[in-house]
């Protein structure tokens, strides 16, 4: 392995919708603050739960692109550029929900991203600040990871074979864009976070962030399609608070 260089059965407590706001086709860079108070995870604390909701009537449209290279591996036609995945039920996917203005990170929590059929797997990754980002080639050609953040290049991975992989640490919160410099219509995202209070929404919407202390506070979504939204929640001690975001 390389290192690269960086160039509670609880009940509900409340419920909060969150509607407004537009959204826009990409979200290439985007800083988050580093500024807040300091939290620390807390046993006794509460959970913040719910979805992330597509409510719209516009239809969403994912673009194609042409695989134009190495189509024994990568296939053969086009591939979908997902940035919309919707569930039947408007369950949006691939969002990040987190706790805003806030800092204190317990613990490194990295992520990890696949190349695999060239295809960034998961396409969407979450990850506290300072922590490693782990980018693994399992295809039997050649990746060049790039990483984009605020409009600057942090990092290039060239990894030529199956198996190879490279770790990058992230040390800015914020928005990181991933594409292959080889394969055009890879993309990928890590979002880049100064606290451990934050999850990535499944299939059907759904997130959950765990004990967190009681207070109140500005919970946030990013999706790269949709853009963000805020809410304010608050949480007590042994409770769930359940937050639905809804974009429209």
């Amino acid at each position: 392995m390389r290192f690269a260089s960086v160039v509670a059965g609880a009940v509900f407590s409340s419920l909060v919708w969150a509607t407004e706001g537009s959204h826009y086709e990409y979200r290439y860079v985007k800083e988050f603050p580093t500024e807040g108070k300091v939290l620390l995870s807390s046993a006794s604390g509460g959970e913040i739960k719910g979805k992330v909701i597509y409510t719209g009537k516009k239809e969403l449209k994912n673009k194609r692109k042409l695989i134009t290279k190495d189509k024994e591996v990568c296939g053969r036609g086009y591939k979908i550029d997902e940035v919309y995945v919707v569930s039947k039920s408007g369950g949006v996917k691939n969002a990040v929900v987190f706790l805003e203005n806030v800092k204190g990170v317990k613990r490194e929590k990295g992520a990890k991203v696949v190349q695999k059929k060239c295809e960034f797997k998961p396409r969407v990754v979450a990850m506290t600040v300072g922590s490693y980002l782990e980018v693994v080639n399992e295809d039997s050609v050649k990746h060049e990871a790039n990483g984009v953040q605020d409009f600057e290049t942090i990092f290039q991975l060239s990894q030529p074979s199956a198996g190879m992989k490279d770790k990058v640490k992230l040390d800015k919160p914020g928005v990181v864009e991933i594409t292959c410099n080889i394969h055009g219509w890879m993309k990928g995202w890590a979002v880049v976070l100064n606290n451990d209070f934050y999850s990535v929404t499944d299939s059907e919407g759904n997130f959950s962030i765990g004990n967190v202390p009681p207070g109140e506070y500005r919970l946030k979504v990013w999706h790269e399609g949709f853009g963000e939204k805020s809410v304010k929640v608050k949480v007590s001690e042994g409770k769930a608070t359940n937050v639905s975001f809804e974009f429209r």
